[in-house]
């Protein structure tokens, strides 16, 4: 009796812990580029893939950084990005740090 009592109360627990997960599911593909803020719109999350440095009309390299949140996020030159991607949940910002920063992000919806 003890143990069948004991077994309810574990599928009890892990039901509602598993009721909390959520997934995520593609929605579109977005490219910006520029100074202008972007806002991550409720009930999506981005993942940032990749920010492209651009070269002036002389020729010479730009190291542009994205502005997250209002936070410089200098990036190392090669156009890599810390741990390959970064993750904003909704309400986060992101923006070019100059007129030639160009990046790339996925969109998700997040499912129950």
């Amino acid at each position: 009796m003890y143990f069948r009592l004991l077994l309810l109360l574990a599928f009890i627990t892990v039901g509602k812990l598993s009721a909390r997960a959520q997934n995520l599911q593609f929605s579109q593909a977005l490219l910006f580029n520029g100074t202008a803020v972007q806002t991550v719109p409720a009930g999506k999350v981005w993942k940032v893939e990749h920010q492209a440095q651009s070269y002036t009309s002389s020729g010479s390299s730009i190291h542009a950084s994205l502005v997250i949140n209002g936070l410089n996020w200098y990036l190392n030159g090669t156009s890599s990005l810390p741990s390959g991607a970064i993750w904003l949940p909704a309400g986060a910002t992101v923006a070019g740090w100059g007129q030639y920063t160009n990046y790339n992000i996925l969109e998700f919806t997040i499912v129950p």
